[in-house]
């Protein structure tokens, strides 16, 4: 299968209030020989005000993003044909599964386009090489070397330690080829090992992993550090975001000890002791064969013929997995619906459901219109965040498209959004300039950073006038 690596560059790292500026991306084949390249930018949506570290990280200068020819939508449409060109695929990126992805989908929600699950649909795979060599770092440790430091998985210090080119890290493509170059490494250091780290890139290639055995070696990672668990499949059950939940009973616990408890006694303990843990089906994790489970200390004064009659006890067992079952579905029903009254439409994507038939319909003709003709499409549409989405858009391509009551809303409230002095979820103007003060005294003696800090200063400065005379025009 085809390999997909891709980064972005955000203005920050809020999934909603973010935006992407950078997307970087290479195709593969199964070999990682490169077949295919794509790297474009653009520029800021009118409501966004990047982080000024961000910026710092990327690179970026304030009047390459402001003044860009290319808009956010027009990135996230392109963005979207080449991957569904490159498609089907494993997409991979570095921490992708926690940031990178969750970036693509609320791109494709708040830019009208069907399914904001790309990477899981049409036979797509998703990974993330993080996991892969956090992974490796303890199931093949000399496949690559891990620096002995705080933020040891870090792509920028892996690379250099592993003689991988580097310089301009934080831009995306310079990172998605950093990417390949330590996946290339593993593989070519422990290919039975990458081609197994690989087969957990879909749900379906999970559920295949726990019905192919009984006992598994899999890990978890926390603030840095790498913990190994060998475990057995008790059950599934669906959290209250109705996501489907493995659990599994860690074997350094001896079931003899519980398999006879009852429910009551069961759920008095079970968290208390760890006695499982836990595996989402979709955030592809790493899971090993069993050969590996008397690797790790807590496990190897076990033995390995101790480990599976413990497997032996659970599995054999069907009234304790149907306990333990019923024990996790109570608790997940225990949970009340969080309430959505203060939920944007940005922040909607997983609370609001998805596009019916006759909305995903009207996406396409607005998609396929003339940018005059897509003001009256957006009423077309039944649910209204799609409404307002497609505003948003018709407002950041040309303001002067939009219906008199509609541009006056959409000044107003952009304006003021950005100019709260409330503690917001977004980034504010006076927020803003609060940062750029910080990392002037932080970096005053730098003059490269002073030069980013004047002309983010200014922008700020425009930014606050042009607001503030739109706030006085629409309440005269």
């Amino acid at each position: 299968m085809k390999l997909i690596f891709y980064d972005f560059e955000t203005t920050g790292r809020d999934k909603y209030w973010d935006q992407i500026i950078q997307v970087g991306a290479i195709l593969c084949d199964e070999n990682l020989n490169e077949l295919d390249q794509f790297n474009i930018k653009c520029k800021l949506n009118k409501s966004i005000i990047p982080a000024p570290q961000a910026l710092l990280v990327n690179g970026l200068s304030m009047s390459e993003i402001a003044t860009h020819h290319l808009s956010y939508y027009d990135l996230v449409h392109q963005m979207k044909e080449k991957f569904e060109d490159w498609s089907p695929g494993i997409f991979i990126g570095y921490n992708s599964i926690n940031f990178d992805e969750e970036f693509l989908r609320n791109a494709l929600f708040q830019n009208l386009h069907e399914n904001a699950y790309l990477t899981q649909i049409n036979n797509n795979g998703r990974a993330d090489a993080l996991n892969i060599v956090q992974a490796s770092s303890i199931f093949t440790p000399t496949a690559i070397k891990i620096p002995d430091t705080k933020n040891k998985f870090k792509l920028d210090l892996l690379a250099p330690l592993n003689n991988i080119e580097h310089e301009n890290a934080h831009d995306a493509l310079a990172d998605v080829i950093a990417t390949i170059e330590l996946c290339k490494l593993i593989k070519k250091n422990d290919g039975e090992f990458w081609d197994q780290s690989l087969q957990s890139s879909t749900k379906r290639g999970v559920s295949e992993i726990f019905e192919k055995d009984t006992m598994y070696c899999h890990q978890e990672s926390y603030y840095g550090s790498v913990y190994p668990f060998v475990t057995t499949h008790v059950g599934t059950f669906n959290n209250r975001n109705n996501s489907e939940i493995n659990i599994l009973f860690d074997l350094k616990k001896d079931p003899k000890e519980y398999i006879d408890l009852d429910k009551a006694q069961l759920k008095e303990l079970y968290k208390s002791e760890k006695l499982f843990r836990y595996i989402r089906n979709n955030r592809h994790p790493i899971i090993m064969p069993k050969a590996y489970a008397t690797s790790f200390t807590n496990y190897e004064k076990i033995g390995f013929d101790e480990l599976e009659s413990r497997v032996n006890i659970i599995q054999n067992d069907p009234d304790f997995k149907r306990r333990i079952l019923e024990i996790h579905n109570e608790t997940s029903e225990g949970y009340s619906t969080e309430s959505q009254i203060d939920v944007y439409e940005e922040e909607s994507i997983y609370s609001g459901g998805f596009p019916s038939l006759s909305d995903k319909l009207t996406m396409k003709k607005f998609h396929s219109s003339a940018w005059e003709d897509r003001v009256k499409i957006c009423e077309e549409f039944k649910d209204k965040r799609y409404t307002y989405f497609g505003k948003q858009i018709i407002y950041n391509h040309n303001i002067d498209l939009l219906e008199m009551n509609d541009r006056n809303i959409l000044q107003k409230a952009t304006a003021n959004r950005l100019m709260s002095n409330n503690s917001e979820k977004w980034l504010t103007i006076p927020e803003a300039f609060n940062q750029i003060d910080n990392l002037r005294d932080e970096h005053g003696e730098d003059a490269d950073i002073l030069k980013f800090i004047d002309e983010f200063n200014t922008y700020l400065e425009d930014l606050y006038q042009s607001h503030s005379s739109g706030l006085l025009t629409s309440e005269s």
